[in-house]
């Protein structure tokens, strides 16, 4: 916090551990509205940004979530959105530490970070909301930020189409940074004159080239001083490796903050025209353009001081209070308690996600506050869903509204689509209590009288059963789509317009090589009657990728296929999104192709599962939190699979057609005409299930008939293993493999004298390697087939190859789980050249080279001039007296308390533990939902 607030005299009493507002409670004031918002927001005005054509024609009207570009349910509106709690500094304990425990092998303050971020944030941005989380959103944890002024930053034009702003801008920080830095007044930024008509050329630009430490997704954010003079469409370039987006920005409001572009891959080394940020001048409006800083990535934790140093861990998991001060907002925002932050950051957390929303929050700015929670009790024993709104009481099951007006309306809407939905999908017995008020900070209209605000515990962390509910993706997804869908039917209602659903995931998706290039085909996605999914898709848009990580702007189109022109020897990735009137749905699981006058090969990915078998412990015992179990996506079922596969192939310069299994199902493939089958099922169909007899049916047909065929994953022997009867007879008939003793390893190498025997150091992903984990693969015992691989320091098979027809690869480790591509391409080359579809077999790889150092995780420079600015005086002193603690009530009755204020640790109580916790958030167990943003 500020000096001048660290000398204000500090409350007697914390704020109660639940975020209940003590009686009495004293803070520093609101801060003052900020320029930009003189003038009201009215709903003729253009989003904040918006994402255009690359041939100029205005997009409509976008959430601009990821790549997607079309009008949605939520246009025009935005949705402050609170993770709850989060890692914070505690000075009793002299460490970090999360503000909830480890209990039944979960910690809120994980939870809500994971479902928010990978689910609800962009579910509400596919359906055209402006969304501002309270917590940093990108899980990356590599952050660069470019500053105006910087050897990294140009400018170019006429110079007198440029000038130093009189106005503070981003500025470096010291890292780490210490409490009472306000960032946002650290620098100075440049103007640019506009055009003043987007028919008129750009004359002139900006640009910002970060280096990229390690290739990846990045969130990209930039920055402004907002003014009236300030253009209104300021045109933003992202530069990325599937591309250009173009962006429009609202430069008179806003202003001091990150402002959100989107999600982008980017390479480690790639030069400007595919990783850089450009400004250009031309506008509908005559004024000028700010420029000020440019963030890539959401970095680690660098806030700290000689007393405690920065959080070692990707930011997204600090709580709001680190990330709003990083964001901008001033000490009123950040540290409204006036007090020396030594016992109080925590405190400061709860009251300053929602006093963000009031500072950001501009005059008729349509928004509402959402906080998202998990629930304990006393006992371990309750369990179920609590919707909260702010009124007088403490929590006690009463209810007594006195919050921002519309907050009960909101908080009715929200509680209904959570009550049909759990009940429709998981338990009809799934317990929803009624519409409750407390004296939450979070809620309190003293910190945010301008939203409706809404605060819901989703389950009780604290509870067995619902704490396996809360493990599951599924879950988690279906309640981020239960709020989405809530949120849309409150503004439908209030705005008096009919309801439209963002569509479900397309999950039926193929492509092939067709006369002159490939065609994409795909089927509609399912629709349900009762009012849980989607509503009917009415166009599509189809995205493309050279290599299945950095994606274009897509194409649209009313049709279920779509034909693209490449030549011959060009691979290329699709992945689908559905659209209507709703928004966009998540993109499907990706398929890909390589060009050949024929495609000899055929890549099916049956990897549906996605569950919370698969979820990952990551140990925190160093926080005292054990090893909670961790929900991230990218390293269980992200749906790319297919790219692992398809790269191998490619580069032997060998064709190949891909699709998913559901495609299969439907027809839009078949294994006929193809020479070699890349059948892969990673750790399993949906719930880890065995390819089902269908499946079954045509591989044997396929083998049999004189086709080749690699099957690969993890457990497929095992579930086959005790299957039926027809299950049996596939395993021991076509793969010609047994389940074997033993245990399995993350290291393979090839069987001696065999002919695999040049695989060597083959090297299985645990999920923290870059790449999806592997599981706990099966011991193979070959049956009527010879061992190929084997696990290391074992004469134990992991893959066995025989020949009922043509020649079958079984392999019990999943080929995109190996950490190295140059072995994964190694043992699929190799078959190639076995089934003849190569003519030499490849030479076996050496060792590889390590990765370069990619610096340090969060990375600026000084700025080098541009009207650097010292940061503002400090404010005076605010005096705050003694908080004024009531005596809490007892509990009333056990089902009637929520607000996790009498859960502790494993075997131990902390009384009043904490309020907000709802976040489950996820996809169906489909492996299309997977798909990443």
């Amino acid at each position: 916090m500020l000096p001048a607030l660290a000398g204000a005299q500090a409350p007697t009493e914390p704020m109660q551990d639940c975020g209940l507002e003590p009686p009495g409670a004293v803070y520093v004031p609101l801060p003052e509205p900020r320029p930009s918002e003189v003038k009201p927001w009215s709903a003729s005005e253009p989003p904040l940004v918006r994402q255009e054509l690359r041939d100029g024609v205005r997009s409509a009207s976008s959430g601009v979530p990821q790549t997607r570009m079309r009008t949605g349910a939520l246009s025009g509106k935005t949705v402050y959105l609170s993770p709850g709690h989060g890692f914070y500094r505690d000075s009793n304990l002299a460490r970090w530490a999360t503000q909830r425990p480890n209990t039944n092998d979960v910690v809120e303050d994980l939870i809500s970070a994971e479902t928010l971020d990978q689910y609800l944030l962009p579910m509400l941005m596919g359906a055209g909301a402006r969304v501002v989380p309270v917590r940093e959103p990108d899980l990356n944890g590599r952050m660069v930020i470019v500053n105006n002024g910087d050897e990294n930053y140009s400018e170019t034009g006429p110079v007198e189409l440029f000038s130093s702003a009189t106005v503070p801008g981003w500025g470096p920080p010291s890292s780490p940074m210490a409490n009472n830095v306000l960032p946002f007044n650290l620098g100075g930024s440049r103007l640019m004159k506009s055009t003043g008509s987007v028919s008129v050329p750009a004359t002139a630009s900006a640009s910002w080239v970060p280096r990229i430490p390690v290739d990846g997704n990045y969130y990209v954010y930039v920055s402004h001083a907002a003014d009236a003079t300030r253009v209104p469409d300021a045109h933003f370039v992202v530069k990325h490796a599937g591309g250009e987006t173009n962006f429009r920005v609202d430069q008179r409001r806003h202003g001091g903050t990150w402002i959100m572009l989107g999600r982008f891959y980017f390479k480690a080394g790639q030069d400007a025209e595919k990783g850089a940020v450009v400004a250009l001048n031309d506008s509908s409006a005559a004024g000028t353009i700010s420029l000020d800083a440019v963030r890539i990535g959401g970095g680690t934790g660098f806030i700290g001081d000689a007393t405690l140093a920065p959080l070692g861990m990707p930011r997204y998991l600090e709580c709001a209070r680190y990330h709003l001060q990083f964001n901008g907002a001033p000490a009123s925002v950040f540290a409204p308690s006036g007090a020396n932050r030594l016992g109080n950051e925590r405190n400061d957390d709860v009251t300053s996600r929602s006093r963000f929303a009031t500072w950001d929050h501009e005059s008729g700015e349509d928004a509402v506050y959402v906080a998202w929670h998990t629930n304990a009790g006393t006992t371990g024993t309750v369990v179920g869903t609590e919707t909260y709104v702010y009124g007088p009481n403490p929590v006690d099951g009463t209810y007594n509204f006195t919050g921002v007006p519309g907050s009960d309306v909101l908080a009715t809407a929200l509680r209904a689509e959570l009550d049909h939905d759990f009940k429709a999908v998981f338990d009809p017995n799934w317990t929803m209590r009624r519409l409750r008020s407390a004296n939450l900070g979070e809620l309190n209209p003293t910190h945010n009288p301008e939203t409706p605000a809404v605060l819901l515990e989703i389950a009780y962390h604290d509870n067995p059963s619902d704490a396996a509910r809360l493990k599951e993706p599924e879950f988690r997804r279906v309640a981020a789509r239960a709020i989405l869908q809530g949120l849309i039917k409150y503004f439908a209602t209030k705005d008096g317009k009919e309801v439209h659903l963002p569509p479900e995931v397309p999950t039926v998706v193929a492509v092939r090589n067709v006369a002159g290039g490939v065609e994409v085909r795909w089927a509609p996605p399912e629709t349900d009657s009762n009012d849980i999914g989607g509503h009917t898709a009415t166009s599509y848009r189809v995205y493309q990728s050279e290599d299945g990580l950095a994606w274009d702007d897509g194409t649209e189109t009313a049709n279920t296929s779509l034909t693209v022109n490449l030549a011959a020897g060009t691979t290329r990735y699709f992945r689908v999104a559905a659209l209507n009137a709703g928004g966009e749905s998540f993109p499907s699981d990706t398929v890909g192709a390589r060009v050949g006058t024929t495609a000899p090969v055929l890549i099916v990915n049956a990897f549906d599962r996605l569950d919370a078998t698969m979820d990952r412990p990551e140990d925190l015992s160093r926080y005292s939190l054990g090893s909670p179990l961790r929900v991230l996506l990218e390293t269980m079922n992200d749906g790319t699979s297919v790219r692992r596969h398809g790269a191998a192939v490619a580069r032997y310069e060998v064709a190949f057609d891909s699709a998913t299994n559901e495609a299969f199902a439907a027809g839009l493939v078949s294994l006929s005409g193809y020479q070699l089958v890349d059948w892969f099922t990673g750790r399993g169909g949906v719930a880890g299930a065995a390819p089902i007899r269908a499946e079954q049916d045509a591989l044997r047909a396929f083998v049999t008939g004189g086709g080749h065929l690699l099957f690969s994953g993890s457990n497929v022997a095992s579930r086959l293993a005790a299957g039926d009867a027809d299950d049996q007879a596939f395993l021991a008939d076509i793969l010609r493999a047994a389940v074997g003793n033993g245990s399995s390893s993350l290291l393979v190498e090839g069987q001696p004298g065999e002919w695999l025997e040049s695989a060597s150091g083959i090297e299985l992903d645990d999920g923290t390697r870059g790449g999806l984990a592997v599981g706990i693969p099966d011991v193979l015992s070959p049956s009527g087939s010879t061992s190929v691989l084997r696990y290391n320091g074992a004469d134990l098979s992991a893959g066995v190859s025989s020949t009922p027809g043509g020649q079958v690869l079984f392999l019990t480790v999943p080929l995109e789980g190996f950490v190295s591509p140059l072995r994964r391409e190694y043992v699929l080359g190799t078959f190639l050249a076995r089934t003849g579809l190569l003519a030499t077999a490849p030479t076996a790889p050496g060792d590889e080279p390590p990765p370069p150092e990619p610096g340090p995780a969060n990375q600026w420079a000084a700025a080098t001039g541009k009207d650097p600015r010292p940061p503002d005086p400090p404010p005076p002193p605010v005096p705050v007296p003694p908080y004024v603690v009531a005596q809490l009530p007892q509990f009333y009755e056990e089902g009637d308390t929520g607000c996790g204020c009498g859960a502790g640790s494993v075997g131990a109580s902390i009384p009043w533990l904490a309020l907000l916790v709802i976040r489950q958030l996820r996809r169906q167990t489909r492996k299309s939902t997977h798909s990443k943003r």
